[in-house]
């Protein structure tokens, strides 16, 4: 029986201990909520006080709040005062990499017939 080998990607396949895949899982569950993916939406057009996107999203203000100190405390976002308002912007680097893939995938999956990717008009 002989060995398949795979193509060598860009980046080499790291074997993760099980701390690393803590975090991993830890991040993936972040990123698992709906609402702060919607938050997460909104900041990667540019940074945005508590009120703003509470305009945009819908969401209550505590729950913005609460959204973004989560994505805040992982390291995702950070806040800058500005005056007297906060404002918050998507400060990891790999985020917007990450959420373009999975949703290029899935817009790619979805295209036939589905309108869940389309870009939504105010």
């Amino acid at each position: 029986m002989t060995k398949r080998k795979s193509a060598k990607t860009a980046t080499e396949h790291r074997i993760l201990g099980p701390e690393a895949l803590e975090l991993v899982a830890t991040r993936f569950r972040l990123l698992g909520d709906p609402s702060r993916l919607r938050l997460l939406n909104l900041l990667m057009q540019g940074q945005s006080s508590v009120q703003d996107l509470v305009s945009a999203s819908g969401l209550s203000q505590a729950n913005v709040s609460r959204h973004l100190g989560l994505l805040r405390q992982d390291g995702i976002v950070g806040r800058i005062r500005e005056g007297n308002r906060a404002l918050y912007r998507v400060i990891d680097p790999d985020i917007e990499r990450l959420c373009d893939i999975a949703c290029g995938g899935l817009a790619h999956r979805h295209s036939q017939g589905s309108s869940a990717f389309d870009t939504p008009t105010r």
